[in-house]
């Protein structure tokens, strides 16, 4: 085994990113670092006797360059009788309607292909080839956006199942390991272009940065691991204290004026269930340390009040976010939802065991229900007041309002989220979970419930 492979092994290991895994989906470009992780897992795979198969996502933004990308990837697959999986999708229009940058609009519709073929195959994990090079230039990256700890943690080795095997080796590493073992890769032709923000810092930020420390990736690698570390810390603090203090959205005000604020700007950020402006956290502290019993302020989509001597975070939905439409799929049907973004396609199949990590996937983007099971018609529609849902796994049953609390998802939100539902009740809920009720068994012939994002 190489000293390169071994390194990374170790890794993993520190990592613990394949622990009771049977199959990891590995995301190849094409270029020099994916060709050098898929040649890394494959060694790996025997020793750990774990399935690879490989996803490649062509973002139709290179004309030819981008379809011959996809298929030395595919050829490379079927030289060595890798599964392989491609997807594509129209980028510049996807960014355009949903106004966003390109780079953030591909990683979007990349990541999503990613989750879904990782359902569709069973994959336990998908693994990136992130280097310690990216994650040098995402901390430059983030912090000329201002970050925090969080920002200045770069890329973490695992999220979720998305694991990340290459952080502790350099892109020179892997050419001199590619050229080694004299295995091809392909060029993306735009990296040598400045038109992208990341480029920009890989060619005119880091080589500055190399010449105060040749070894800056090195270093910032390092310096992402001490800011891992604290944050992991302070995010439990914080979640300390919600368990502890917060009874809802609402605390003390005192108990929360008091807290360090790196506890105490956490605590508010959670609270509010997304992200949040340093002036506005700023702001949510004053109102806490004030003495008017009744003052109140206001963030986006939400309003934070004093209540004599407790702090009230209030969700206020906005005009664009009523309720949508309510379909009612039967098989053979697809709808999409303009409002969001929704594909829905319903179809009859059997259920059969190679489905069975693909219905409790933490996605929850694809929904399976025993035919016989389900009572009269479904619809996939808004929340209504009073559901309740007894998760798969779990033995309660729980009203959605409080599943919702409990994902910290804002008010503002949650009448967009679709709801699975017979006339019977609640069958699963949209990227948060699947009822109990109607679950399937191999031979049983079922309803597939699926979910897919498109344009606007």
């Amino acid at each position: 085994m190489s000293k390169l492979i071994q390194k990374i092994l170790n890794y993993i290991t520190e990592h613990e990113m394949l622990i009771d895994v049977e199959t990891v989906l590995i995301c190849v470009s094409g270029g020099a670092d994916s060709m050098c992780l898929l040649e890394v897992m494959r060694h790996i795979s025997y020793e750990y006797g774990f399935g690879i198969a490989v996803a490649h996502y062509n973002h139709e933004l290179r004309g030819d360059e981008s379809d011959r990308d996809e298929t030395f990837v595919m050829e490379r697959c079927e030289e060595h009788g890798i599964p392989f999986y491609s997807g594509r999708g129209d980028v510049a229009m996807f960014a355009k309607k949903r106004g966003l940058g390109i780079e953030e609009a591909a990683r979007n519709m990349r990541y999503e292909f990613f989750y879904d073929t990782a359902e569709l195959t069973g994959a336990d994990k998908i693994a990136t080839a992130h280097t310690m090079d990216d994650n040098a230039e995402t901390i430059i990256l983030n912090l000329a956006r201002g970050a925090g700890t969080n920002g200045m943690s770069g890329i973490p080795p695992v999220r979720d199942t998305v694991i990340r095997p290459l952080l502790r080796i350099t892109r020179e590493d892997v050419i001199s390991f590619l050229n080694e073992r004299d295995i091809p890769y392909v060029e993306d032709s735009t990296n040598s272009l400045d038109i992208y923000t990341r480029n920009k810092v890989r060619h005119s930020i880091i080589p500055l940065l190399k010449e105060l420390n040749p070894r800056f990736n090195e270093a910032a690698s390092s310096a992402a691991e001490l800011f891992r570390a604290d944050e992991e810390l302070i995010a439990d603090l914080a979640d300390l204290f919600i368990s502890d203090c917060c009874a809802g959205l609402t605390t003390e005000a005192a108990d929360l004026a008091v807290l360090p604020f790196s506890v105490s700007s956490r605590v508010i950020r959670k609270l509010y269930g997304g992200n949040l402006s340093y002036n506005h956290v700023k702001d949510v502290l004053a109102l806490s340390a004030g003495n008017s019993p009744s003052a109140s302020l206001s963030l986006p989509g939400m309003v934070v009040y004093r209540e004599y001597n407790r702090i009230v975070f209030n969700p206020v939905p906005d005009e664009s976010e009523e309720e949508f439409a309510p379909v009612y799929p039967t098989i053979g049907d697809s709808f999409i939802i303009l409002k969001l973004g929704l594909k829905i396609t319903c179809k009859s199949v059997v259920y059969d065991d190679s489905m069975c990590k693909s219905e409790i996937n933490k996605t929850f983007t694809t929904f399976l229900f025993k035919n016989i099971d389900i009572c009269g018609k479904m619809s996939v529609r808004s929340r209504f007041k009073g559901d309740r849902i007894k998760l798969k796994g779990q033995n309660c049953t729980k009203t959605l309002k409080k599943l919702f609390i409990e994902k910290r998802i804002p008010v503002r939100k949650r009448n967009l989220i679709p709801v699975i539902s017979d006339e019977e009740g609640v069958l699963g809920i949209y990227k948060l979970g699947v009822s109990e009720r109607a679950s399937p068994k191999p031979g049983d012939t079922v309803i597939m419930i699926k979910f897919e994002e498109v344009g606007s």
